[in-house]
């Protein structure tokens, strides 16, 4: 016990001359008891009826509104397209794609700029053959078409084969100056 009574008057010795022994204001009791008597004033209660309402309106309009438009089938752009055509569009989309991705996997900080400016020119040749699809989806399967369709795909083609041939000829340079500077 007189343990614990040495660690209390050693606690307290720490602070000593640190304490608030300033004298409160004049009338500081008669104020603190005025607020202790009065009764708590009591919080409005906020009507959230109508805000609630409105909010479960919302939502139920905005689920007829989700439900309406995944319900609704998209055009679907090949309905006026024989097989063959869509089989040719599958084609070539796939062989481009690929080329895109091997274009892509070539990307050095040498060669990033020409690969940029080269995927502009592709977003180019993406917009002209949505313009073939619309011809498509109004005119039909026609030869010019399906030609102008085959044309687009080749041009992309050989665009990326031209870019991933220059950028090989760029690595190779680079390598060369590289085995010189060692």
């Amino acid at each position: 016990m007189q343990e614990k009574k040495d660690q209390m008057e050693k606690l307290f010795s720490q602070f000593e001359n640190q304490w608030d022994t300033e004298a409160p204001r004049l009338g500081h009791s008669e104020r603190f008891l005025k607020k202790l008597n009065t009764e708590p004033v009591q919080n409005k209660k906020k009507n959230w009826l109508p805000l609630s309402l409105a909010a479960s309106l919302l939502l139920i309009v905005g689920m007829i509104t989700f439900y309406q438009l995944k319900n609704e089938q998209p055009t679907d752009q090949w309905q006026n397209a024989s097989s063959q055509t869509k089989e040719t569009h599958d084609y070539f989309a796939s062989v481009v794609e690929k080329e895109l991705n091997d274009l892509k996997s070539k990307q050095t900080p040498e060669t990033k700029e020409i690969i940029e400016d080269a995927m502009i020119q592709m977003k180019i040749f993406e917009e002209d053959y949505q313009k073939i699809i619309l011809e498509l989806q109004k005119n039909g399967d026609t030869k010019q078409v399906l030609n102008a369709m085959i044309v687009n795909f080749q041009t992309r083609i050989s665009f990326i084969e031209d870019i991933i041939k220059k950028i090989e000829i760029i690595t190779y340079q680079n390598t060369i100056q590289n085995e010189k500077s060692i």
